[in-house]
């Protein structure tokens, strides 16, 4: 692991987001924006979008929270993804992934919606009852559940000492204990595994199965697709430049949590 490359310093930033300790919300923007932009310079040149893309909160009955949130439009990229559930495989992705099918397709939309609701903070609450005056508290620490889901993901970057098998089962347990065992998560699940691609050395990604793709550059190849309807259905004036920041965001997202490729001399 080189904690220098730009896939380290986005996965920390994201991790830093939902860490529960007193830090300006401003310094955690400026290092997801900065390390977004980073990794998105040097994987999609030219194309990249993700300024579009910000570090905001949602406020909720129980509190407010940090998450990946599209910077003018205000919806969460997770509420995005899942907007788009039950959209058709799109003829790009097809065409960049031979063998992906529908079910891969859907599975690779929630799963990433999961991973990207992971990262987010617990929700804070807004007021110190007890000190009896506005007073923002320290974020909570992630609970049980999202901590495990979490460490799922950094091991598949940061410990090449576990199987494939063993990251697979961590996955896809920590991933239906966070998320709970409805049928959709328990059917997503099945089309995940960890696999070690090697293009161009052996490095260990979540791919879906059984097409073997890798889920970081399904989301990818998706850059640049048209809106779907039924997005575009729930968020009716979302532009084409803001469905595309979000697919880069979750795919970058995504490549950060995989392990790099172990380099070579001689």
């Amino acid at each position: 692991m080189n904690p220098r490359s730009p896939r380290s310093r986005l996965r920390n930033a994201l991790l830093r987001v939902g860490e529960g300790r007193q830090v300006p919300e401003a310094d955690l923007r400026a290092a997801v924006e900065n390390t977004l932009s980073e990794l998105a310079q040097a994987t999609l040149g030219e194309r990249s979008r993700v300024s579009l893309v910000t570090l905001g909160g949602e406020d909720h009955a129980w509190g407010r929270n940090l998450g990946l949130r599209l910077a003018d439009y205000d919806v969460g990229l997770p509420d995005l993804l899942w907007a788009a559930d039950e959209s058709a495989l799109p003829l790009q992705v097809r065409e960049s992934c031979l063998a992906l099918g529908q079910n891969e397709w859907e599975a690779a939309l929630l799963v990433c919606k999961l991973i990207l609701t992971v990262l987010e903070s617990e929700p804070e609450p807004v007021l110190d009852e007890a000190a009896g005056h506005p007073h923002r508290l320290p974020r909570p620490a992630r609970a049980v559940a999202r901590e495990r889901f979490c460490q799922s993901l950094i091991a598949i970057a940061e410990r090449p000492e576990l199987s494939q098998d063993e990251l697979t089962t961590q996955l896809r347990t920590t991933l239906l204990d966070f998320a709970s065992e409805t049928p959709d998560n328990q059917e997503a699940t099945q089309h995940i595994a960890v696999l070690p691609i090697e293009q161009p050395q052996p490095a260990m990604r979540i791919c879906l199965s059984p097409s073997g793709s890798s889920l970081a550059q399904v989301l990818l190849s998706a850059d640049g697709c048209p809106v779907p309807d039924c997005v575009r259905d729930e968020f009716p004036d979302l532009n084409q430049d803001e469905w595309n920041a979000a697919i880069q965001v979750s795919g970058l997202a995504l490549l950060a949590f995989e392990a790099e490729p172990a380099c070579t001399t001689g």
